[in-house]
């Protein structure tokens, strides 16, 4: 298992982009992590006088908005919210990709046309006017932010996860498992599914980085959780004063930029890692 690790951890540093992504990734955990100690009051609190712009405070190095609250506290605490979001609404959806995929791909039939069909479905929707239906049915409670951008960000993982079971199922390892009496969920759980893992967390790496966008897109429209602070709402805040404070719009969106790129970096990293293609490359 470590020369296997060490294996993995080789081909990664081989792209230097991905590890500069890695490290940004870190930064932003970090923040998070660190923030109870760093800023352990409401960062929605009202500390000075609005409009304070940044470098002009000590006490405030991002600056402050327009009701007075502390931009570099809502950036630490949106910190937290934004990677709970997109870990959470990721595993959401890898979990509905994997089952209707793998079910469709090992079933087939017309299990596999009606499961397909439903992800087509899912596909002609818009997937922002989906997540905002969502919402606005649900509630804006950050748990209905995170279903919601789970919900419309599995189907791709659903057919990576079909096109990875359908050229495993009738592999060699997989008929000695039938041919010894395995039953169909321990085949398709336990045998099949760790061999198409690979590409299927490379897309669920990405999805994080989309679900970031998801709930920063929802929060700026004014339908996330106004109890949470989250860097899509910080810039929802910001928008009608953008002439004259736009540093209250640049400081999060630059976060959101970052952080995106970040995650984009890793999964273009993890996909030459674990692809067996792009080894040798």
């Amino acid at each position: 298992m470590m020369i296997l690790f060490f294996d993995f951890a080789r081909r990664f540093a081989r792209n230097r982009a991905a590890l500069v992504g890695l490290f940004l990734v870190l930064v932003v955990v970090g923040v998070a992590i660190a923030t109870p100690w760093w800023f352990p009051r409401n960062p929605l609190r009202i500390v000075g006088r609005p409009e304070i712009w940044p470098f002009m405070s000590s006490r405030y190095p991002l600056g402050t908005d327009s009701l007075g609250r502390d931009i570099a506290a809502m950036i630490a605490h949106g910190a937290r919210t934004t990677l709970l979001i997109g870990l959470c609404a990721s595993l959401t959806a890898t979990i509905i990709g994997i089952t209707v995929g793998a079910t469709a791909a090992y079933v087939g039939g017309w299990v596999d046309e009606l499961l397909m069909r439903l992800t087509e479905l899912f596909q002609t929707i818009p997937n922002l006017i989906f997540v905002l239906t969502i919402v606005s049915i649900l509630g804006q409670k950050i748990e209905y932010v995170t279903i919601a951008v789970g919900v419309v960000t599995w189907t791709p993982i659903a057919r990576m996860t079909r096109a990875e079971f359908m050229s495993l199922r009738d592999r060699e390892f997989v008929q000695a498992c039938r041919s010894m009496g395995m039953g169909s969920l321990r085949i398709m759980f336990g045998e099949i599914l760790p061999n198409a893992l690979p590409p299927v967390i490379v897309l669920s790496s990405l999805v994080i980085a989309g679900a970031v966008l998801f709930e920063s897109a929802v929060a700026f429209l004014g339908l996330g959780d106004p109890n949470v602070t989250s860097w899509g709402q910080l810039i929802g805040d910001g928008r009608t004063l953008i002439r004259t404070s736009w540093y209250i719009c640049a400081v999060p969106g630059l976060a959101i930029m970052l952080t995106v790129l970040a995650l984009n970096l890793v999964g273009d990293g993890l996909n030459d890692a674990l692809n067996p293609k792009l080894r040798d490359r």
